[in-house]
């Protein structure tokens, strides 16, 4: 059963760069995205550069998230990004009208763990790897009282 991004994480207008959660089961959620000339990272004539694959990987994780907190009755909520190690992508861009699907599965078995890691892949429509990265963040219990803890 399949969730539009925006019931799974807290991003909105044009970062949101996901469209719809497809699934999370287990440790491993998908992700949608197509590629359109209204992304925000769009470059014509070229499309949506790799590199922000990246991020795509990093809202799939938000979302995971999200869907598990909405499915016991909460709110989706923010995370933060510590680092990415062996980002590698297949070629330069993403192509205009491209349907990608992100893959992320947890590296860590306890899903309330703050300190999360996972290995991501994003597949083009054949179900190539076209980028691939191992992605590290941390998801305080309660994320007004960590940032304001931070500005004390």
């Amino acid at each position: 059963m399949s969730r539009p991004a925006e019931a799974c994480t807290p991003h909105r207008g044009p970062m949101l760069l996901i469209d719809a959660m497809l699934s999370a089961e287990g440790e491993i959620a998908r992700s949608e995205t197509t590629i359109r000339a209204d992304h925000i990272f769009f470059t014509p004539g070229h499309g949506v550069p790799a590199y922000v694959g990246f991020e795509l990987m990093a809202q799939t994780i938000n979302a995971f998230d999200g869907w598990r907190r909405v499915d016991r009755g909460l709110e989706p909520t923010i995370g933060f990004l510590l680092g990415c190690r062996s980002y590698k992508a297949a070629r330069a861009y993403f192509a205009e009208g491209e349907r990608l699907v992100t893959e992320v599965r947890s590296l860590l078995k306890n899903p309330e763990d703050e300190m999360v890691s996972f290995d991501c892949r994003i597949l083009d429509a054949s179900g190539a790897v076209i980028a691939a990265a191992i992605v590290n963040a941390y998801r305080p219990h309660d994320p007004d009282a960590f940032l304001k803890a931070q500005l004390a």
